[in-house]
């Protein structure tokens, strides 16, 4: 859907910016009151705060009446991935408007690769003066979405990044244990970093935290694989944390796909071959890389897209899809 760029560009009158918040997301418990502010403070902002997810449809419908220039959604990824599925399957809008992220979780992938990092408010003040002084046409970036189906006949849910095996592993082992210490995220994700590669380099007591169950990949036209493995991976995002980007380079399709087979010398091989910019570009033995618009994923481990968890029906696939694309704001460095 093209974005309607008069909506987008300042003249006699300020363009309208709309935001939704989530305020049982981790940072807005802190931050909020100071969003409150700056809104307050802004006459082209209106601001719904959601009262439970189920909400949102509401907020999209009454949005969707304004011809926005932009839609900032502030939570975390599960808010963000609640918010995109809304706007592909139950859209109201004629044409749907820029979108925008504050960093309003704990991990923020989705938020942090398009540029948008620090303090929400601060994030919040930079993307207001963006719309105000009209530059805003000049950051807008298309970005492919992943749609994962369970199979179950649910709506699919809409997101950036899948994971399983060592990924979902690593998530529940960072909420158990480094999010439980209250600590900062940076050093929880650190720590649970240390923790799953010492796993899967049999250095630690837990060796099979980087070993999932047997699974089958499938990769439409391209590779079927079947095995067991430390980390699987299937993104649309440009960079994930820490900076890496563990795909392929270049390829047809929206989605990129990365399967590490069980075992300490795979995860040395292909660790090696990221860090000296090889990886997607070079055979590494045990690695498998990918770009396709569909990856089939079918085993008993459970499953994650941007940080929410999930449990495959057994004997179903769960499917991913990543040929539709929304127009959003990222801030140029």
């Amino acid at each position: 859907m093209q974005v309607d760029l008069d909506s987008v560009k300042s003249g006699a009158t300020v363009p309208l910016v709309v935001m939704i918040s989530n305020p049982l997301s981790t940072t807005n418990a802190q931050s909020l009151d100071e969003i409150r502010k700056i809104v307050n403070a802004s006459a082209n902002v209106v601001h719904y705060e959601l009262d439970g997810i189920e909400t949102l449809k509401d907020a999209m419908e009454l949005f969707a009446r304004a011809n926005p220039a932009m839609l900032i959604i502030n939570g975390g990824d599960g808010t963000i991935g609640a918010a995109l599925a809304s706007l592909l399957y139950n859209n109201p809008f004629n044409v749907i408007p820029p979108i925008a992220f504050l960093p309003g979780g704990k991990t923020n992938m989705t938020a942090a690769d398009l540029g948008f990092k620090g303090k929400p408010a601060k994030v919040l003040k930079r993307l207001l003066k963006l719309a105000q002084s009209g530059d805003l046409p000049d950051a807008l970036t298309r970005r492919h979405l992943i749609e994962m189906d369970l199979g179950d006949g649910s709506q699919p849910k809409v997101g950036t990044f899948f994971g399983t095996a060592g990924i979902v592993r690593g998530i529940f082992w960072c909420r158990e244990n480094a999010y439980a210490k209250g600590l900062p995220n940076a050093v929880a994700h650190i720590w649970s970093a240390y923790k799953l590669i010492t796993s899967a380099l049999g250095l630690s007591r837990n060796k099979g935290l980087m070993i999932s169950d047997p699974m089958s990949i499938t990769v439409p036209g391209s590779a079927r694989i079947k095995g067991r493995y430390s980390l699987v991976m299937t993104t649309t995002l440009n960079r994930l944390l820490f900076g890496f980007k563990p795909y392929a380079k270049g390829g047809s399709g929206g989605l990129r796909f990365s399967a590490l087979e069980a075992g300490p010398a795979t995860l040395v091989r292909s660790f090696t071959a990221l860090l000296l910019g090889r990886y997607g570009t070079s055979s590494v033995n045990g690695l498998h890389v990918r770009t396709s618009n569909e990856v089939r994923v079918e085993g008993t481990d459970p499953v994650t897209l941007d940080g929410e968890i999930y449990q495959p029906t057994p004997g179903v696939p769960v499917t991913l899809r990543g040929d539709r694309s929304l127009t959003f704001v990222a801030f140029r460095k």
